[in-house]
């Protein structure tokens, strides 16, 4: 089925013939594009993201972004910015709005939502009524409440293991075990072992299962937990690099830049004016 579906609280594609973009363009709306299958691949400002089945990208406000490469199917959502920073000041309890990382995510609790979304559009072929754009508004805020803390964004300082519950158990040992000494010198030997997989293995069920590979998920933890030192405390930019697990303070600035559009010394300005 090819559909588009527009209601107040965002817009809804699915579509199975598409065509390279040759321009990046920006909206005022929040994207989620997700993968159906295959490899899909879009150009952002700082990079190229590819994600593959059942993998999504985020993309914030006013993204510059350019689809290079879609296989079988491309599924969209696009959400008013409103209603999803209305969302996050009600559950986080901010008043900044929210920026999502700018990575490849996996979560099954979207897979689910997306499933459950095209088996209700499945077969539908008539134009969006009353009753459609009901289900379809809050179909909407409930994938924004699950955004919230299923995804990693510069709201929720954490990463939610809740949402890797399905993935298997030696996955989720490491997964905590990193989070337990998120600083400390880890190397795959060291992963692998509390796995008790070889290291290849580990390293290709990690990456299949979330989305990224095992030390871009402890990087992006350091980020995380590096939001609350930006925000709350007046530890220089050094300090709270180091004390995040960084090799260096350059690192540290151009990971979260590729993550998040700014520098740590943005987003601490930001969120203390």
């Amino acid at each position: 089925m090819n559909k588009m579906l527009t209601t107040n609280q965002g817009l809804f594609l699915f579509k199975t013939e598409f065509e390279q973009e040759s321009l990046k363009r920006s909206d005022n709306c929040y994207k989620l594009i997700y993968s159906l299958g295959g490899k899909t691949t879009y150009q952002l400002s700082r990079q190229d993201i590819t994600f593959h089945a059942d993998q999504m990208l985020l993309l914030n406000p006013y993204d510059a972004h350019r689809q290079l490469e879609v296989a079988h199917h491309k599924f969209l959502i696009e959400l008013d910015p409103q209603m999803v920073n209305n969302a996050a000041k009600t559950l986080m309890d901010h008043s900044a709005n929210i920026q999502f990382a700018q990575m490849p995510q996996q979560t099954p609790q979207i897979t689910k939502w997306v499933a459950f979304i095209l088996d209700y559009l499945q077969g539908r072929e008539e134009d969006l009524d009353k009753s459609m754009e009901v289900f379809l508004d809050n179909s909407f805020i409930q994938l924004a409440i699950l955004l919230m803390k299923g995804s990693v964004n510069n709201q929720y300082h954490d990463i939610n293991e809740e949402v890797y519950r399905s993935v298997n158990f030696p996955i989720r040992q490491v997964m905590e075990a990193m989070k337990e000494s998120y600083n400390s010198n880890w190397t795959l030997d060291d992963m692998a072992a509390i796995a008790q997989l070889d290291k290849y293995r580990f390293s290709h069920v990690f990456k299949e299962k979330v989305g990224v590979s095992p030390f871009s998920w402890l990087q992006i933890y350091r980020i995380q937990r590096s939001l609350d030192k930006l925000q709350f405390t007046n530890a220089t930019i050094l300090q709270i690099a180091m004390e995040s697990g960084f090799s260096s303070v350059s690192m540290y600035n151009r990971l979260f830049k590729k993550l998040y559009g700014m520098t740590p010394s943005y987003f601490r300005n930001s969120r203390n004016t």
